[in-house]
C-alpha cells in the first residue's frame, strides 16, 4: 500500500473519531440542561409557594434560642465483650425482655457452636429399631463415647449457667427444653434428602408453636380446637411433604407409639424387621382404641380389653415361640432394674437375666414350701432361710456384693421378703395326722430341708 493511501485512512479515522466525540459532547450538554430544568420548580407551584423560584438548597431557620439534643442510637455504644453489661445496655434503651432472649440466645449458641461442633460430629445412620442400651458395645467405642459425652454435658452446664446467670433459670429450663426438642427431631428426620428435612422440620417447628403454652383448662374449648386444627393441619403437610413410605418411617422414628415400643422393648435386642412388625401392630391397635374411647360406646372397656388381649395373641405371632418369652421378660419391671444396673456397673447385660430367671426359679419352689402340708411352720421358715442364703450367694457369684446391694436398695427386697411372715396356707390334712407330724420324734433326727436345685 502507497504511503499516500495510508494517510488517508489515517485522516479518515481521525475525522470520524471527532464525529464521535462532537455527537457525546452534544448529548452531555442536551442531559445537563435537562437536570437543570428539573431542579426548578413548576411555574404554578412557584406562585403559590414562593415567589422566587426554589433551588434545591434550603436556607438557614433564623436562631431562636432554642435547642433540641438529639442522641444518635449508635450500637457500638450498646454492645459489650461482658454479656452482664450488654444486657444491661439492652434494658436501659427499653428493649423487651423477649426481644434480648432472643438476641443473647442466639449470640450464645454462636459462641459455644463450634466448640460443639468438634465434640459432636455427624450422627451415623440411626438403627431406630433398637434401645440405644441394646447396640453392640465395643469398650473402645464406649469409652470415646462416654468421653466425648462427659466433655459436650460440662459445655452445656457452661452454656446453661451462664444463661441462667444472664436471664434467670426460668428462661435457661425453657431454652433447655427446646434444644431437646430440636435435637430429637433433627434425628428423627436423618433418612430425608435434605430439602425435605428442612421442609418437615419448618412445618413440626410451626406446629410446635402454635400448641406451645402449657396444659389448657378443661372448658376452654376454642383453645383445644385451635390445638386440633394445628394437628390436622400437620398431618395434611406431612401428608403433601412425604410419601407414604416416607411417613411410615418417620413415625417410626418419632411418633409416641414408637418411643413407647423402643422403651418396653429395652434389653430385647428388636432386630428391625420385628421393630416394624411390632409397630404397625400397636398402631393400629392404638387407632382403634382411641376409635373406641371417643366414640362413647358403652361396652368400650371391654372392647379395649378384648383389643388388648388380641395385641398379645399377634405379637406372640410376630415372635414366634422363641423369641416371645424374652419380649415377655424385658416388660418386667425387676428385669429392667437388673438391666440397668448392669450397664451402669459395666457387667455384661446376661447376668440381668441369669438373676431374673434364678428369682422366678427360686420364688415357684418357696411357693411349693409354703403349700406343703408335711412341713411345720418352723420347718417352712428354715426352709425358706436356707432358699435365701443360697440365692444370696448365688447372686454375690454372678453380680458382686457391691451390685447386690444396689440390687436390694433399688427393688431385689424379694429376697428379704423369701422368709417375711406370711400365710402359709391351711394343711389338706386331718387335724389328727397332724398332731401325729408335729409331735416331735422319740429318737429326734433332723428333718432332710430338701433345696429346689443344686445351687453353685
Amino acid at each position: 500500500m502507497s504511503p499516500r493511501l495510508i494517510i488517508a485512512a489515517q485522516a479518515g479515522v481521525l475525522i470520524g473519531l471527532v464525529g464521535v466525540t462532537l455527537f457525546q459532547s452534544r448529548q452531555l450538554r442536551e442531559a445537563h440542561r435537562q437536570l437543570e430544568a428539573a431542579a426548578q420548580p413548576a411555574p404554578e407551584l412557584a406562585d403559590h409557594t414562593n415567589q422566587r423560584p426554589v433551588r434545591l438548597r434550603l436556607q438557614p431557620l433564623p436562631d431562636v434560642g432554642v435547642r433540641t439534643h438529639v442522641q444518635e442510637l449508635d450500637w457500638r455504644s450498646i454492645e459489650s465483650e461482658d454479656y452482664a453489661t450488654y444486657v444491661a445496655n439492652l434494658r436501659r434503651i427499653g428493649c423487651p425482655e423477649p426481644t434480648i432472649r432472643d438476641i443473647l440466645l442466639a449470640d450464645i449458641d454462636q459462641l459455644f457452636a463450634a466448640r460443639r461442633r468438634a465434640l459432636n460430629p455427624p450422627p451415623s445412620d440411626w438403627a431406630f429399631w433398637k434401645h440405644p442400651d441394646d447396640a453392640e458395645r465395643d469398650p473402645a467405642v464406649i469409652e470415646e463415647q462416654e468421653a466425648r459425652q462427659r466433655e459436650l454435658a460440662a459445655l452445656e452446664r457452661e452454656r446453661r449457667r451462664m444463661i441462667a446467670e444472664l436471664l434467670g433459670p426460668s428462661a435457661a429450663r425453657a431454652e433447655v427444653a427446646d434444644r431437646k426438642e430440636r435435637l430429637l427431631q433433627n434425628r428423627s428426620l436423618q433418612f430425608l434428602p435434605p430439602d425435605k428435612r428442612e421442609a418437615v422440620a419448618e412445618a413440626l417447628a410451626r406446629w410446635q408453636h402454635s400448641v406451645s403454652g402449657g396444659p389448657l383448662p378443661d372448658d376452654d374449648a376454642a383453645a383445644r380446637e385451635s390445638i386440633a386444627s394445628a394437628h390436622r393441619l400437620l398431618e395434611d403437610q406431612l401428608a403433601a411433604l412425604l410419601t407414604p413410605e416416607e411417613r411410615d418411617e418417620y413415625e417410626m422414628r418419632a411418633s409416641p407409639v414408637a418411643e413407647q415400643l423402643r422403651e418396653r422393648l429395652r434389653g430385647f435386642g428388636a432386630s428391625r424387621e420385628e421393630f416394624e412388625a411390632l409397630f404397625r401392630l400397636e398402631r393400629e391397635t392404638e387407632r382403634d382404641i382411641a376409635a373406641l374411647l371417643a366414640s362413647g360406646d358403652p361396652q368400650a372397656e371391654d372392647r379395649i380389653l378384648a383389643a388388648r388381649i388380641e395385641l398379645e395373641e399377634q405379637t406372640r405371632d410376630i415372635l414366634g415361640e422363641d423369641r416371645f418369652p424374652d419380649y415377655q421378660r424385658v416388660q418386667d419391671g425387676d428385669y429392667q432394674v437388673l438391666y440397668s444396673l448392669a450397664l451402669l456397673h459395666q457387667v455384661p447385660p446376661n447376668v440381668a437375666t441369669e438373676v431374673w430367671e434364678m428369682r422366678h426359679t427360686v420364688q415357684d419352689h418357696a411357693d411349693q414350701i409354703r403349700a406343703n402340708p408335711l412341713l411345720t411352720v418352723e420347718q417352712k421358715q428354715l426352709a425358706l432361710e436356707a432358699i435365701r442364703l443360697e440365692t444370696q450367694a448365688a447372686i454375690v457369684d454372678v453380680l458382686g456384693q457391691p451390685l447386690l446391694e444396689a440390687y436390694q436398695r433399688q427393688g431385689g427386697d424379694w429376697l428379704a421378703d423369701l422368709t417375711a411372715p406370711v400365710n402359709f396356707g391351711e394343711s389338706a390334712l386331718p387335724p389328727e395326722l397332724l398332731e401325729v407330724l408335729e409331735a416331735p420324734p422319740t429318737n429326734p433326727a433332723p428333718l432332710p430341708i430338701p433345696l429346689p436345685y443344686p445351687y453353685p
